[in-house]
This record gives C-alpha cells, structure tokens and sequence, in this order.
C-alpha cells in the first residue's frame, strides 16, 4: 500500500490490495504538507503513525480485503510498527 501526499491535494491511498508493503510517498516538501499529515496521522521524524481508521476507509469494503488489511495489520503489531493507539507506523519517501 503506498499513502501518496502531496500539499495541493488531499491524501490518498494506492496500491490498496499490496499487503506485503506500505510506504508513504511525499511530493512536496514536508514542511508544506503538515496539513496532510496531520489529517492521516502523527509525524514522528522520518515516519508517520497512520490512523488504521484512515486506511479502512480509504481502502476497500468487501470482506476479503478487510481479511487482508487485518492480516497485515497483525504483521506490524508483531513487528513493533501499530501504537497503543491502533496507528500504524510508515516510513516516508520524498521525491
């Protein structure tokens, strides 16, 4: 999956069926998207603490890729990436 953000357009979310990898992608310099950032999630250095709330929605419906999105989640919470809080963790890639 790969959040895509940039400081003229809202955030948006790519590539939803990859559950085998999750990336943010920044187009504008950061300073000008902590608008963007801050509607998604918490900055925290070079990664941002996703809201999982913000992907269900952004992402598909049916039951399958809620199943998917589930499995992936448990990935990263057993890999120390989803906070007390259910965000979960992305590194950010600027362009």
């Amino acid at each position: 999956m790969i959040v895509r953000i940039d400081s003229a357009n809202p955030p948006s979310l790519e590539d939803v069926d990859n559950f085998r990898a999750f990336k943010l992608i920044c187009e504008s310099p950061r300073e000008a998207c902590a608008g963007s950032f801050a509607k998604i999630g918490r900055l925290d250095g070079d990664h941002l603490w996703v809201d999982a709330d913000w992907i269900r929605t952004n992402g598909r419906q049916d039951e399958e890729w809620v199943a998917g999105l589930g499995k992936m989640i448990d990935y990263a919470a057993s890999a120390g990436w989803v906070d007390d809080g259910g965000a979960i963790r992305v590194h950010i890639e600027d362009i």
